[in-house]
Formats: structure tokens, sequence, C-alpha cells
């Protein structure tokens, strides 16, 4: 049977090295541009080779993400991307684009490509569309309960699903509210966590509703421990960690604890996390913990605080002369990192009895010098002790053999052995007859022992020397060109074949409708037309069986109606998408709502260039546009039927509305769109 596979984020080399040395059988990771966390550090080609190169040596694959949306002056660089990617034998690359993946299925044939969870694949039907369209692996979107996770496993395609960290609180992929708001996209990893800022509740006659949290939209985040027995005989492929924004020793620490719950269920026993275990997790990073999304259930709200919680180890007894006085129900060390309300600092200075200390123990009083009084409870948001502990760990080796031959008059050799893989170096050395003393196996050891700085530790050496000499610095050069020889062999079995550019892409049961259905300038109201609309967010794969549809997400793609428009949540930003939908009989294609007039000029340009033929593609004008779609509803036994209620940041509002069941946050956009007069129809919303 084969083991489900623990993948680990990464958001510099610190990080990939703390998940590869605590057990991550693969890493995702973000180069600098077209990554859904912009704001990480991410790696720069010289990085990326060489964290491939440390990676794949040690057992361990690499998944780069290209999983943002691309608009036309954006498609060129990420396809160079791409290629560097290819040539540099990543693994496989994660990708949201529909127009990314029609050309890389194209140009790059035997490329592994993940459908990122970006990509909104959500229900059995687009599980089944991207095994068709040849996608080797599904990232399940967050909401996915066990159940339907167990269907898709069955599919014959791999599934991967998020086990641990934060989670968005509307469907990824379809969450307009940074974008239209902030001017910031979540599809481009730009978002601005729109969810994690204060809302207030009101009815249709302005009266506020009182809630629990002043932030009704912030979750609390996943953490899957647990669960991996019931997903492990699910049929998962591979178990994902989040956090390309997070510290090494958060990777490091929270990998070695999927890596626990992992191999103690293949080794028949029962893992469950300790209580120091679990106070460590807090103190790295939390909101706290659920797995409600996976059992089906809601209570992923109420949250006092949108930011990292900690652990509580105190409180204020008291405020004198710029000092506060904390009594500790924990330890505090010198260099953590505490939080007292809206308060928060680095404890550089410790007092106890008046007298600078390096910790305070649980009962003790400490002081810590302040501006202003503070009360409240205290709370440690960083252990720098547990920081230090956790990147102490020793780097991952993988266990080598090695069968030396020395012998008088001849060319010495070496045979490396490593998982399963087989190699012989042949020196141009050749050892002399012993005058005097002659090397023996000690000596021989010794030298071939050093391996330090490899990706290997010696498990056993097999010495075959009889009378032999060779100088000290001749034995350590032959061990580091044999391992040299070696790393290179290894390295190779990753490369891949010139690609043949002539390739063409079929799509499946797909054909081009031609010319699109409506002419420039046009209007459409499309409630008022034939078409049925079908849902954003549709998990039953629920689907009308009209023969005028308008096809949301990617489960509907390759349905068999004979007049399919394109909705603008199938977030079309570039001509690749654009002419990948026509050759899926899409008569007409609402583009994405965040490209603006130059970028869809430039769409329609590049896609006329190309296939000798004007299209008027759609472009949303006006109405209330979704800007979230929430499965789990954080106003749940709040609101009442037949009443309108509206959110309020302080500045937009966003009218609350329930399509078959799935909550939905609209705001009026109005787009002017006023060059495009002679170039695109518009939608408008009711």
């Amino acid at each position: 049977m084969k083991k489900i596979e623990l993948l680990a984020p990464a958001g510099d080399f610190d990080c990939l090295k703390a998940a590869i040395s605590n057990g991550a059988d693969a890493v995702y990771l973000g180069g600098k541009n077209f990554s859904a966390r912009a704001f990480a550090q991410n790696f720069d080609h010289e990085e990326l080779i060489r964290a491939i190169e440390y990676a794949h040596l040690r057992n361990v694959r690499i998944f780069v993400t290209l999983n943002t949306l691309l608009n036309e002056y954006e498609i060129e660089n990420a396809l160079k991307m791409a290629d560097f990617y290819y040539q540099a034998h990543v693994n496989a690359l994660l990708i949201q684009d529909l127009g990314l993946y029609y050309v890389l299925k194209e140009r790059y044939p035997d490329f592994e490509l993940h459908c990122s969870t970006q990509m909104h694949v959500h229900n059995l039907q687009g599980v089944i569309n991207a095994r068709k369209l040849g996608f080797k692996r599904v990232v399940l979107a967050r909401e996915s309960d066990l159940n339907l996770i167990k269907e898709c496993c069955r599919q014959g395609i791999e599934i991967e699903v998020f086990v641990h960290g934060a989670i968005c609180v509307s469907y990824s992929g379809q969450c307009l509210m940074s974008a239209h708001t902030k001017g910031r996209s979540a599809n481009k990893g730009a978002c601005a966590q729109c969810c994690r800022l204060k809302y207030h509740l009101y009815d249709e006659n302005d009266h506020r509703i009182a809630l629990n949290t002043e932030y009704p939209l912030s979750t609390k985040d996943m953490m899957l421990l647990d669960d991996i027995p019931d997903l492990i005989k699910a049929g998962v492929s591979s178990l994902k960690i989040e956090g390309r924004m997070k510290s090494s020793a958060y990777v490091g620490y929270v990998t070695s604890l999927y890596r626990k719950a992992i191999d103690s269920y293949y080794a028949g026993k029962k893992y469950q996390i300790s209580d120091q275990e679990r106070k460590d997790l807090k103190v790295l990073f939390n909101r706290n913990f659920t797995d409600d999304l996976l059992k089906g259930k809601n209570d992923l709200f109420g949250q006092k605080t949108p930011n990292h919680l900690g652990i509580r180890i105190g409180e204020v007894v008291n405020n004198r002369n710029g000092y506060t006085y904390i009594h500790l129900d924990d330890d505090l060390s010198q260099f953590d990192g505490i939080r007292i309300g809206d308060f928060g600092c680095i404890v550089n200075m410790l007092y106890k009895n008046e007298l600078l200390v390096k910790e305070g123990k649980k009962g003790e009083i400490v002081v810590i010098r302040t501006e202003t009084p503070l009360k409240g409870e205290v709370y440690k948001t960083y252990d720098h002790l547990l920081e230090e502990r956790i990147n102490q760990r020793t780097e991952k080796k993988v266990p080598l053999d090695l069968d030396v031959t020395i012998l008088p008059d001849c060319t010495v050799s070496v045979k490396l052995f490593c998982l399963n893989e087989q190699y012989t170096y042949v020196s141009d050395k050749i050892a002399q007859k012993a005058l005097k003393t002659p090397l023996n196996e000690e000596n021989i050891r010794k030298q071939f022992s050093r391996l330090n700085e490899t990706p290997y530790s010696l498990n056993k050496i097999d010495i075959h020397t009889e009378n032999a000499f060779l100088p000290v610095s001749d034995l350590n050069e032959i061990r580091r060109q044999s391992i040299l020889a070696f790393d290179a062999y290894r390295l190779s079995k990753f490369h891949k074949d010139p690609i043949d550019r002539n390739v063409s892409f079929i799509v499946p049961d797909g054909e081009n409708k031609g010319p699109d259905m409506y002419q420039k300038g046009e209007e459409v109201i499309l409630d008022r037309t034939p078409y049925v609309l079908e849902p954003v967010v549709n998990p039953q794969s629920d689907y009308s069986n009209e023969d005028h549809q308008v096809i949301s997400e990617i489960g509907g793609l390759l349905l068999p109606s004979q007049h399919k428009i394109a909705y603008y949540s199938l977030n079309c930003s570039n001509s690749f998408c654009y002419e990948f939908l026509k050759k899926l009989g899409f008569e007409q294609i609402i583009l994405s709502t965040e490209l603006n007039d130059e970028q869809i000029i430039k769409l329609i340009g590049q896609y006329e260039e190309r296939n000798h033929t004007k299209i008027y593609p759609y472009v949303f004008k006006q109405g209330k546009l979704p800007l979230m779609h929430i499965h789990a509803d954080p106003f749940k036994d709040r609101l009442q039927n037949n009443r309108n209620y509206h959110l309020s940041d302080g500045q937009n509002t966003y009218e609350i509305h329930y399509n078959q069941g799935i909550l939905e946050l609209k705001k009026e956009v109005a787009l002017s769109h006023e060059s495009l007069k002679e170039k695109c129809s518009f939608f408008v919303s009711d």
C-alpha cells in the first residue's frame, strides 16, 4: 500500500530545511512572481534550483505554486516561469488559471499539473473534470467534508486535502472582496484579509444586532491531527499543511506532529497529541483549532481577536511608576513575546524582586516596564526557547552504504548504495604497493565516514584492501568526488526529455461554437434570458438539465448543454483561457471582474491576432456582485426569515443573501468600462 504523502509549506530556505528535517515527503513553495502568497519571501531562480537539489537528494519532492490569475500582460512571463520550473525539474506545478493550463498542457504534456485550491474544485464533478482534463491531482476546497472526500478519492485522480492552518471564510478563488474594496486581489496572492476586520450586523431598519464578537468573519484555524486515520482510510493521497508565511519553527514543529500521527497509524498505534505538544503548538500560532469543516459542522467562528492568540500565562495584578506587575500561571522568559489586551511586546527586560532575571516561574510575580498602565490577562505569543529548540534539529540525512576497493597498482573504486539506487565510481587515483605501513580498514573507514556536508549518513561500509597505500588527502578527494558523482547520478533521474512543441492539445468533449452570441455594445441581464445560472457553489454537483446554461465553476465545464455561457466566476483573465472555453463549446464568456479596460483590450487583441476572428466578450458593468461565498454560516440562528440584513466595516456595506444554503455577501459595484463600448457586450446584474 502506498503511504499517504505529508506536504509541508516553505516560504524560504530555512522553512524548506525545517520541513524536510521534520519528516515532509514533499514541500510546496513559490517563486518571486505569480504565487498565491505574494508576501512570503519566496524563492528566486538560484534559490529554487538549490532547494530542488537539496530536496531531491533527500528523496523529497518539490511542488511549485504558479497559482494566480494572469492577465494578458502577465501570462507570457508566467509561461517563462513555467519553462524555468520545467527545466529545473520541479515535480509538479499548482495552478489556478485555466488559460495557463491550456498552454501548459500543450507545451509540456509530461509536466505534472495540480489543481490549486484557488481553482475552486469543491464537488465530485469538478474532480471528474480535472481527471478528464489531464490533471494529476486536485487540492480540494477546505470546505469539503469527509463523505465528499471519500467520493472524490474513488475517481482515479490524486486528492490532496488541507489538514492544518488558516481557513479562508470564503471559497478560495471566489473571494472578490479584497480586490473590489482594497484594490488587492486574493486571486493574485495579495489578499488584504478583509475577513479578519471588525464588522457590525444590522437589520433593514439599521438597528444593530448583537453578536458575540466584533470579528464575525474571522475563522478558527484548522487542525486535523485526530482525523488522520479517517483521511488515510478515505484514500487521500496527500495531507497539506498551510503556512508559507509562517516561521521555520512553526513549519518544523507542525510537520513533526503530523509525521508522528501518520507513522503511528501505519505502525498500528493510536496517536494522541500530548498536553505539552498542544501547548507548544498553540504558542507557535493559533486562533483556536477546529476540525468542523471535515465533520460538516459550523463551529468556525466566535473569535475575540483575528490574530494569533498564544497561551494564557498570567494576569496583571498591579501598575506602579511605569512598571506592570504580572502574576504568572506559567513560565515566562526574557525575550519571549507577550500580549495584554491590545498591547504587545518582546520582553527584553524582566524583573523579579527588583532584580533583572532571565525567567519567571509559575506562581511568581514578575515585572516589565510599560509606557502606560495595563490590566487584564497576559498571553505568551512567542517562546524564544521553544523556537531555538525546534530549530536545533539536525538536518535530514539518507542512509548510504559504501563498498570501497583499494588494491595495489589499481584504480580505486567506490560502490554507493542509497534508497534502491546504485552507482559505481572509479577514481583516476592508483594505489601504490605499501613499502612500510599499508592502509588498514580503520584508516579507510575514518576518511569515508566524514559525510557531514553531504545529504548522507553512513549506514555501513565494506572495505577490500591488501598491502596498498594512498595518502590521506587522496582518500578524502576520492570520497568527495564519489559523493558528487553519485549526487549527479541521482539528480539525473529527474531530467526530462526535450519538448516537442508541435504537440496539439485536444480538449475532451469540446468543439468551437464559432462567433459570439451577442455583438458589441449590448447590455444583457442574464436573469431575463432563457439561460439558467448554475450556482457558483454547488457541492452536490446538482446541475439543471436545461439547454441554456450559465456555467459558474469547474464542475460544469464539460456539461453537454447546447448553449453555454461562461460566468465571470470561472475567472477568465486572458486570451488563452478565452480560447480554451470557446473550444469547450461556450458561446459567450463573461470576463473576470478584476480586469481593467486596458487588460481587456489587450486580451481581445491577442485572441483576434491568434485566431483571426472578431470577439465581443461580456464584461460586468453594474449590479450587486457577490464578493464572498461562505459555506459555514457565521450568523447561524441570528437572522430571521424574510428580513433583510447587512454587514458593515464602517466604510463598506454588504448585503446578506442565501443561495441554496450558501451565504453570499453582496455589494453594489459599478465599473465604467467607457473605452469598451465598441469592443464588448455588457453584463448587468439585477
